[in-house]
């Protein structure tokens, strides 16, 4: 493989955080350019997707026509029946 590279300076942090990402990518068997790229591409768009997914799957999970009798006296009243 034939890549072109270049020097930037980073602080100390970042150049950890580098190596160790460098390493996990190794590790997968893939490069660190593969691994990094999705953080530089444009997310707006996988925020939108995310979210219409979210949606899909609360419409998909949700039950309907059940609705929760939560009040305080439906509360008390299974407590009082109990002791």
């Amino acid at each position: 493989m034939n890549s072109q590279t270049t020097t930037i300076e980073v602080d100390q942090t970042a150049a950890a955080i580098l190596r160790t990402l460098k390493t996990k990518a190794e590790a997968q068997g893939v490069s660190l350019t593969s691994l990094l790229l999705p953080l530089a591409e444009d997310s707006s768009s996988s925020y939108q997707e995310r979210a219409t997914d979210l949606v899909d799957w609360l419409k998909a999970h949700s039950v309907s026509g059940v609705i929760a009798d939560d009040s305080r006296e439906s509360i008390y009243t299974r407590e009082d029946e109990a002791l």
